[in-house]
């Protein structure tokens, strides 16, 4: 029970600073640039936070929290740095800007971390394979993004949450048969 209890703590405080651009950005209605300008300026501090928590622990870190937050601290600093072209960018992409920084942190910890892509100890076999399922998630994530961009719910929120859980999924495959 305590562990299920520090799992959910881990991940609504893990997400924290997705949460916050999320309901700044989207929370009153479509988005429009001074909404999405504020939510990265706003949610990019939380974000550098959770980073330094995430590298703080002694635990890997849970490396889909680490790429959203990557995605909102360079976000974040774009708007502060008023370098347009990198939110155009982001604009560009739509939701799918953040599977890319996931599958970014996903492709560089599965080839250069023992614990790879799903933050798990075991054997560098299981790691490996359940990052490169958890790796094609996030590719198909992209792709429904992709698909479904502009609808935030359909491109970012569930994908994100189906994610969370496929990782939690995961992780435990490779403690378990370790």
């Amino acid at each position: 029970m305590r562990s299920t209890a520090l799992a959910v703590v881990e991940y609504i405080f893990g997400f924290l600073a997705l949460a916050l651009f999320a309901f700044l950005a989207f929370g009153s209605g479509p988005a429009t640039d001074q909404r999405l300008l504020f939510a990265f300026e706003a949610s990019a501090p939380v974000a550098v936070a959770e980073l330094a928590v995430l590298v703080w622990r002694a635990a890997p870190a849970n490396r889909l929290i680490l790429g959203a937050n990557l995605w909102l601290a360079a976000g974040g600093l774009a708007a502060y740095l008023q370098q347009w072209w990198w939110l155009e960018g982001y604009q560009q992409l739509g939701e799918a800007s953040l599977f890319i920084s996931m599958a970014v942190v996903g492709v560089i910890t599965t080839a250069l971390s023992p614990t790879g892509f799903v933050a798990a100890v075991g054997p560098r076999r299981r790691v490996v394979l359940a990052s490169l399922g958890l790796l094609a998630a996030v590719l198909l994530a992209l792709l429904a993004a992709v698909h479904f961009r502009g609808n935030v719910k359909l491109a970012a929120v569930i994908p994100v949450i189906a994610l969370s859980w496929l990782n939690r999924l995961l992780r435990r495959t490779v403690r378990c048969n370790a």
